[in-house]
């Protein structure tokens, strides 16, 4: 059996930014294609102009996968902190390899 004792928080944060912007990316065409297509739904006296769903749905396709990226590489890294702090006390996490 191996255990993992440390994890590098910058090393963590990077994968976890790719990882996160990713998903992010999915995100944002989901939720690009729901406010390109809510205004168009609403009823004609809706108060909400057809093309500020198109505007939504475009700043969501740029800024999910940002704001995603961003979050999710900090609180990968404090969570590799936390870790290593923790695996200091307790042990690490037990790997069987071949």
């Amino acid at each position: 059996m191996r255990q993992i004792k440390k994890f590098e928080p910058l090393s963590v944060m990077k994968i976890a930014a790719v990882t996160y912007g990713a998903l992010g990316l999915f995100e944002g065409v989901i939720f690009s294609v729901i406010f390109a297509i809510a205004p168009m739904a609403a009823a004609g006296n809706a108060n909400m102009p057809r093309w500020m769903g198109l505007m939504f749905g475009g700043l969501a396709f740029v800024f999910f996968p940002i704001f995603a990226a961003i979050f999710g590489a900090i609180f990968a890294g404090i969570g590799a902190v936390i870790y290593n702090v923790s695996a200091r006390y307790v042990g690490g996490i037990q790997v069987e390899t071949e």
